[in-house]
């Protein structure tokens, strides 16, 4: 395996990291879609960026937050030693409700306008929601990394690391290795 190889599902901790990484990456890369805009306008780049965005949002993260939300959120708060228990699942609501959030800016503030440059129909969108998009999908996923991930890193059996990567790659219609 190489350095840059993409961890499988039989290291689903480091699957979460490394979409945590590429969420940040596509939010920066919306940041400079809106100067690219400004500076050449709706052109090709422009329309073939914005579509690898929403792909990406579309399909991505929104598989991510399901293997988020429907396993590794209560396994955390399940592998949560007593003295930590109430405030690990305080986090995890607050994500949960996060997830929410961004989910709504993504449909109502984004994804509207980026589908408009990847059609050619708008040559502009306004950077505010990207920038609150950016700024809150850079605080959940270092919640998530610091707090959560490190639990279950440390709490974790090999059981319960099979059966999220197990139930990733069905979520994405893909073999378990």
């Amino acid at each position: 395996m190489t350095a840059n190889a993409a961890p499988g599902f039989d290291r689903p901790l480091e699957l979460i990291r490394r979409v945590h990484r590429r969420i940040e990456h596509r939010c920066a890369l919306m940041g400079r879609l809106v100067e690219h805009l400004a500076e050449r306008g709706c052109d090709a780049d422009a329309r073939a960026t914005a579509g690898h965005i929403v792909r990406f949002f579309d399909e991505e993260v929104a598989r991510h937050h399901e293997d988020e939300e429907r396993e590794f959120y209560d396994a955390v708060v399940a592998a949560a030693t007593a003295p930590d228990h109430d405030r690990v699942a305080a986090l995890v609501a607050r994500l949960r409700s996060e997830h929410g959030e961004l989910q709504s800016l993504w449909a109502e503030a984004l994804r509207p306008q980026l589908v408009a440059v990847q059609q050619g129909r708008q040559a502009w969108f306004g950077s505010a929601a990207i920038a609150r998009c950016q700024s809150m999908y850079i605080e959940h996923t270092t919640r998530e990394n610091e707090e959560l991930l490190a639990i279950a890193e440390a709490h974790f059996t090999p059981a319960q690391m099979e059966r999220l990567g197990r139930s990733m790659a069905a979520r994405r219609g893909l073999p378990y290795p």
